[in-house]
C-alpha cells in the first residue's frame, strides 16, 4: 500500500486498537480516529484519563486499524505529540458532540488532543502472513 492508501484506509476504519506502554506493561484500548491526513493522525483523549498519564511519561504508540471484509490490518508506530490548540478542540468537539456535555462542565482544558507524524506503517493480511514486514513511511 502507498501512503495515500494507508491513509484512506485509516479514514474508512477509524475505530482502532491503541497500545501504550504503562511503566513495563503494556496497555491496549479502542479508540476513535479524529483525523488523518499529509499533517498526521490525530486522537484525543481526557486529561484525566490513564491514556493521557502513560503518553505524558512515554508517547510511543502503535495504532491497529482492521478491516474485516478485506481482511487487512494496518499498523502504525511511532511517538505522539500533545497539541495545545484551541480551535482544534473546539472542532473536536462540534464534530464528536458527545464530548460536548463533558467540556462544558470541565472546560477545553480537559480535553487532550494527539498527533502522530512521522511514523511507520505495516500492512497485514492473510496472503502476506509469512512475508517480511515492509514498512512505509508516514
Amino acid at each position: 500500500m502507498t501512503k495515500e492508501e494507508i491513509l484512506e484506509f485509516v479514514k474508512k476504519n477509524p475505530v482502532f486498537s491503541l497500545a501504550t506502554i504503562d511503566g513495563n506493561q503494556p496497555r491496549v484500548r479502542l479508540i476513535m480516529l479524529y483525523r488523518a491526513d499529509e499533517k498526521g493522525i490525530i486522537f484525543v483523549t481526557g486529561k484525566n484519563k490513564d491514556l493521557y498519564k502513560q503518553l505524558q511519561f512515554n508517547p510511543a504508540i502503535e495504532m491497529c486499524f482492521y478491516n474485516h471484509e478485506q481482511g487487512r490490518q494496518v499498523r502504525i508506530e511511532g511517538n505522539v505529540e500533545m497539541l495545545d490548540d484551541l480551535e482544534l478542540k473546539k472542532q473536536v468537539v462540534e464534530d464528536f458532540s458527545f464530548l460536548k456535555p463533558w467540556v462544558e462542565s470541565q472546560g477545553y482544558e480537559v480535553l487532550i488532543c494527539y498527533c502522530l507524524q512521522n511514523g511507520k506503517s505495516t500492512t497485514w493480511t492473510m496472503e502476506t502472513n509469512f512475508e517480511p514486514k515492509q514498512y512505509i513511511s508516514l
